[in-house]
């Protein structure tokens, strides 16, 4: 089973699953809701001590995922943002990558490359007949990533592959009251990849079809970003986040560390964007002057790690 999943810490996650092993970093972590209950407050080292026991129970109670590292296709190409009338993975999606993360365009050259050489192999034993397993949600960059993937499969002919689709569920309930939201497989903790491909359900050839056809469509309108909006991926302007930016930095004081709203953005609403866009977008803010830095921009760091004002504007 050949499994595609949209970004490396879903990849890595993955892995620790199919190991049955621990991540050594975890990258992001899901909302978890807890209800609280009668007696006294726990420390944090009664608290930390239960996690350590929930999680080893959670490990010992875990349905297994078969298969091996090379088995794991990741495409961490954020097809969500940017240009994306190329065909494949190209100098165009290279050139969004290393835009939206400049102190890195090293390692996002790194990734195209990769990217590159997973489809290539995978569009191989594809052809060869061994069935996909295709990891996806609501996240915008996953939901890109499916109807992106069925794009590039088309040649092979739809009615000669054999994809599963495993929906990242809305929300789950643990045996301790704890409501856990994910944003994106990249925050499901490794035990639960195996129970979750329970869920998958084999995609029609229609289904495909319709997919690799709106994947075409959204590349004529090449618009600056895309979102799913009431369960439908469109085209978006570059503008679909800002209020959310402005808002948290309309919460700031007259000064204000850039690092903080980039934070509140991610973590307060969820929407599944990065970091580098929302430093994107107070970049187009500081040409339009409502806000400006106070303080340079250190070398290898990203731009909002700075101080910034709010301008006149």
């Amino acid at each position: 089973m050949l499994e595609v999943v949209f970004g490396d810490s879903a990849a890595g996650g993955m892995s620790a699953a199919i190991g049955r092993k621990k991540p050594i970093i975890i990258a992001s972590a899901p909302v978890i809701s807890i209800t609280k209950r009668p007696g006294p407050e726990l420390s944090r080292a009664e608290i930390r001590k239960a996690q350590e026991e929930a999680e080893e129970r959670s490990w010992a109670e875990a349905v297994p995922l078969e298969g091996s590292d090379r088995d794991i296709f990741s495409f961490d190409l954020l097809l969500s943002t940017g240009a994306i009338d190329e065909d494949g993975i190209g100098p165009a999606r290279k050139s969004v990558l290393c835009a939206l993360y400049p102190e890195w365009a090293d390692q996002m050259g790194k990734t195209v490359e990769e990217g590159q050489k997973n489809l290539s192999v995978l569009l191989e034993r594809a052809e060869k007949g061994e069935s996909i397993r295709v990891w996806s949600s609501n996240n915008p960059e996953e939901a890109c990533g499916l109807y992106w993937l069925m794009e590039q499969l088309r040649p092979i002919g739809f009615e000669n592959l054999d994809i599963t689709l495993v929906r990242l569920p809305e929300f789950q309930e643990r045996p301790d009251g704890a409501v856990v939201q994910y944003v994106g497989w990249g925050e499901v903790e490794p035990y639960q990849f195996g129970r979750m491909a329970l869920s998958g359900e084999k995609l029609p050839v229609n289904a495909m079809r319709m997919m690799a056809d709106r994947w075409k469509q959204l590349q004529q309108e090449n618009a600056p970003l895309r979102a799913v909006l009431n369960g439908r991926l469109v085209s978006a302007p570059e503008s679909l986040y800002d209020s959310y930016i402005l808002r948290e930095i309309a919460a700031q004081g007259q000064e204000f560390n850039g690092a903080m709203v980039v934070g509140n953005v991610l973590g307060k609403y969820r929407l599944g964007i990065g970091d580098g866009w929302v430093a994107w977008r107070m970049e187009q803010f500081i040409r339009e002057g409502l806000i400006e830095p106070v303080t340079p921009v250190e070398r290898d760091w990203p731009s909002y790690r700075r101080v910034f004002r709010k301008g006149a504007s």
